[in-house]
């Protein structure tokens, strides 16, 4: 990887740290904890811990998977591809479909947060704390989207913006909403919405569902973030 790309790969990872440093987050000894969902563990820059001890059974998220797992005490629970796709400011794309910008909307500290967990969580198959979400809404960094069909939410996704990075995170269908397009139209919207605010690139991270979706937007992969457990003892 040339530094042009490491640099890159930087502020890409510089952004998930800090969305999940938004939600609800405890620090010891370099080490980042999560109270409640996303039940995330890691360190800033993603990198193994050398001298923290991790209880039985603990998770963690890192880029440095490859060196440890060889007869070590951890074990793959997940992989995420890193991606990134770079704004090209001077060609803003065609507004979206007519009917998404009336279909997607973003949430205020006003709302209620509840009836968008329980959709993303649908969309995911695992809880979302709605809790988290509700604080989410007050950071200035954080727009959280909902589409719309007939005053249901179909589908979710979340954009952080840090610097000139826009990452996007739980972009997800509800079940009974799949296949009619819900995924890509908030794709579409996001990047729109990047070039309109002058974004030099978007960051995500994606499960194998989604890669063939970020890829035909342009989106390139660049490492993979893995979530390791920590054997028994």
């Amino acid at each position: 990887m040339n530094n042009a790309m490491k640099k890159i790969l930087r502020k890409n990872l510089n952004n998930l740290n800090l969305f999940w440093q938004a939600l609800n987050t405890q620090e010891q000894d370099g080490l980042f904890t999560h109270t409640s969902w996303p039940n995330k563990q890691w360190r800033a820059d993603f990198s193994l811990p050398s001298h923290v001890a991790l209880p039985a059974g603990k998770v963690f998220s890192t880029v440095s998977a490859q060196h440890v797992l060889e007869g070590s005490k951890f074990s793959i629970q997940g992989q995420l591809v890193v991606m990134n796709l770079s704004i090209d400011k001077e060609a803003i794309t065609q507004k979206p479909n007519s009917q998404a910008p009336q279909q997607i909307i973003t949430l205020t500290h006003e709302d209620d947060a509840s009836d968008w967990a329980s959709a993303c969580g649908l969309a995911f198959g695992y809880d979302i704390d709605a809790r988290v979400i509700q604080g989410l809404l007050e950071d200035p960094n954080a727009r959280v989207l909902a589409y719309i069909i007939d005053n249901k939410i179909a589908g979710t996704a979340i954009s952080y913006c840090t610097g000139d990075t826009l990452g996007v995170h739980q972009v997800g269908t509800v079940p009974s909403y799949r296949k009619m397009g819900v995924a890509a139209a908030l794709m579409d919207y996001l990047i729109h919405q990047a070039q309109l605010d002058g974004i030099d690139s978007m960051s995500l991270q994606a499960s194998q569902a989604g890669i063939n979706l970020y890829e035909k937007l342009g989106f390139k992969a660049l490492t993979k973030i893995t979530t390791l457990i920590t054997a028994e003892q």
